[in-house]
């Protein structure tokens, strides 16, 4: 029975084959999402349209639609989370029209057979029931590091069996324990798949590069009993396990993974995730800072890149400034102590750049970036905030200097009219020279036009400063 429907899947399959337009093919990554095309544009009802996936001795087997098989509105077929499995031809059908779907899948596996002090990564690309044939022309396999940089160096060899199969190997290092690899497919200029690779490390020392001011979690590998006995340490700075929660700036998440608030060059260091007093991860924390300086007086500011290790820098770490004007200049990197460190001189005014970005890298692949902003200049304008202040300020001491002068030369001639008149002191003299007083005193209050524009602007100025 089974030969007659393998028989049978064969003959639709070769006649499908006949009718159909040329086979397309479609690349992705096991956990991928993928629309697979249905090419039969004269077909506007869906209903009429069938798929189906070649299995076993190429016997076809109709798709059935689930949450992760889902057919579209223009007949797609759509494959949530793809599995090894799925990698399979399919062929959308309707009447006597139908068209093919090659879906391959591209997959990263390691070599457990290799020598001593090697790591040994397969990429290639995979049908059902394994490695297939490769026919396919006009792709290409290559290795590169998590932010997509080629991979260069002495440590590092490659093989390419075939367009479909790529090897790298690695002469690995304590600081390759979970550090990323991946694999890309392309074709032409284009990616259309990639893959990546976590390698461990026996005894092995993860690194993690953070930008000062962001928050970072560190891995805890998973223990058969999680949560029970970790305890997270960094040398005689913190010890800190899950029931305790939070610490200050770290706490423990209920994975075991430590994280760290708004880190700074302080956090730098080794951390230890342990229980049972046996280590399950290591990990170097390495902190990126970025400070600018400007000499009083000078028309020029010093950016300070400074990148605090957690032991003594490695040689293959470096860093770089991008987004820099023409008229800059640009310091070398040093090594001092824990510290790795990079100048670069700007202009101010119009003529410096929007911001400045400072990046580590490790072996080439940037691990992590700091951004300077010219707005954090604020205090290029105090001059001059200083010279508008010192304006309304003049104004207003010339002129309270002006009132009391003319109230005490009007005061003094009053007097001496008072003088030639009768001495006799009675009330009504009294109120006249209070209502004389208040009228000078309201004259006073009452400043010209351009002194009260100076008050103004002396009253908004501070005002501007305090909500800046």
């Amino acid at each position: 029975m089974m030969a007659r429907v393998s028989l049978l899947g064969l003959c639709l399959l070769s006649i499908t084959q006949t009718t159909a337009s040329a086979q397309v093919l479609t690349f992705a990554a096991p956990g991928d999402s993928v629309t697979l095309p249905c090419a039969l544009t004269s077909s506007r009802d869906c209903s009429s349209v069938k798929w189906s996936v070649a299995g076993e001795f190429h016997s076809l087997t109709e798709v059935v639609r689930s949450p992760r098989l889902v057919l579209l509105q223009d007949c797609s077929l759509r494959i949530e989370q793809l599995e090894v499995n799925d990698a399979r031809l399919y062929v959308c059908a309707s009447g006597a029209l139908s068209s093919n779907v090659s879906l391959q899948l591209l997959n990263i596996t390691e070599n457990p057979n290799v020598e001593e002090g090697k790591i040994e990564l397969h990429c290639f690309l995979n049908k059902y029931r394994g490695l297939s044939t490769c026919k396919n022309t006009g792709i290409h396999l290559n290795w590169t590091t998590e932010d997509n940089t080629p991979i260069h160096g002495n440590r590092f060899n490659f093989g390419h069996p075939s367009e479909c199969f790529s090897k790298l190997i690695i002469n690995h290092k304590p600081t390759d324990h979970h550090r990323k690899w991946k694999c890309r497919l392309t074709q032409g200029d284009a990616v259309k798949a990639s893959v990546s690779y976590t390698t461990t490390v026996p005894d092995g020392v993860e690194e993690v590069f953070s930008a000062a001011g962001e928050s970072v979690s560190l891995t805890c590998s998973h223990t058969s009993s999680p949560g029970v006995g970790v305890v997270w340490a960094a040398g005689e700075r913190l010890q800190i396990s899950p029931d305790q929660g939070q610490s200050g700036a770290f706490r423990v998440n209920p994975d075991l993974s430590l994280t760290i608030g708004r880190v700074s060059a302080q956090h730098a260091g080794q951390y230890r995730c342990s229980a049972a007093q046996k280590v399950l991860n290591t990990v170097r924390l390495h902190v990126l800072d970025v400070t600018s300086q400007r000499a009083p007086g000078q028309g020029n500011v010093t950016l300070t890149c400074v990148l605090t290790c957690a032991n003594a820098c490695e040689g293959d770490f470096n860093l770089t400034w991008s987004g820099r004007s023409k008229t800059s200049w640009q310091s070398g990197s040093t090594w001092a102590n824990n510290t790795l460190t990079s100048t670069l001189v700007l202009p101010v005014g119009s003529a410096a750049p929007e911001e400045m970005s400072c990046s580590v890298q490790r072996e080439e692949e940037v691990t992590a970036s700091k951004t300077w902003r010219r707005s954090c200049l604020k205090f290029d304008a105090a001059p001059q905030t200083l010279a508008w202040l010192g304006l309304p300020l003049g104004l207003l001491t010339c002129g309270t200097a002006g009132g009391v002068f003319m109230y005490r030369k009007r005061k003094k001639r009053r007097d001496h009219d008072a003088g030639n008149q009768q001495t006799g002191f009675g009330m009504s003299h009294v109120y006249e020279v209070v209502h004389y007083l208040n009228n000078e005193e309201l004259q006073q209050g009452r400043p010209t036009e351009g002194e009260a524009a100076a008050t103004d602007s002396f009253y908004h100025l501070p005002q501007a400063d305090k909500q800046q």
